[in-house]
Formats: structure tokens, sequence, C-alpha cells
């Protein structure tokens, strides 16, 4: 791949990845509290978009790294990458639908959600003292 090709790509993928952080904060409205969970709505909220803000960097090492990663990537952990990439948006578009125990659902995704993000920043760790 060309010089000019890969500043090309790394700069559009950087366009996408802030476009797309960008329209999650402004349809979250992370500065509009929920009437009955203030505290649990805020949370869930700034976890997302903390996992949001982990996962495009680490989506950004990913495909700007030289090495193949072929190895490091099993089956089984492929699928739990898969897994955490659509989990919570799924989440976060199906927390409208519950009304009972909403408090609780929104701490324990906003746990998940820092679970996750703490899962791609041990995988990026990972991936760097391994392959150097």
């Amino acid at each position: 791949m060309t010089t000019g090709t890969h500043i090309f790509l790394r700069v559009l993928m950087i366009a996408g990845e802030t476009l797309i952080f960008f329209l999650a904060g402004v349809l979250l409205r992370p500065y509009l509290p929920h009437r009955r969970h203030k505290t649990s709505y805020l949370l869930l909220k700034i976890s997302y978009l903390l996992y949001l803000l982990v996962l495009f960097a680490f989506l950004y090492f990913l495909a700007f790294y030289p090495h193949s990663l072929e190895d490091f990537f099993t089956n089984g952990l492929s699928l739990l990458l898969l897994v955490t990439l659509v989990l919570p948006s799924a989440v976060m578009l199906a927390r409208r639908k519950i009304r009972r125990k909403r408090s609780l659902y929104n701490y324990f995704f906003t746990i998940f959600h820092l679970l996750t993000a703490g899962f791609y920043i041990l995988l990026w760790s990972n991936i760097r003292t391994l392959y150097g």
C-alpha cells in the first residue's frame, strides 16, 4: 500500500470514528438527566461513551498495526470480540423497553461497559507486549 493511500485511510477512519462518536454523544444527550434514575442513567451514558472511545482507539490500532495478528485471535477470542462489539450498542437501544428495575439495569450495564473497555485495553497491551 502506498504512503498516500495509507494516510488517506487513516484520515478516513479517524473522520468516521469521530462522526460516530459525535452522533452517539448527540443522540445520548449525556447532559440531560432522567427524571427518576438520575445517577444510574448518567453513569450508563458516560460508560457507553467511554466504551466507544476505547473501542475506536483499539480498532484504529488494529487497522494500522504492521504485524499479522492471525495467530493472536483464536476462534474463542474472535467470538468474544464480536459479542463485545454488538452487545453494548444493543443494550443502549433496548434500555427504553425496560420498565421495572431500570436502575439495576443501568448499573449492571455500566459495569459491563467498563469491563468491556478494560477488556479492549487488556487486549491492546497484550498485543503490544507479544508483538512489540
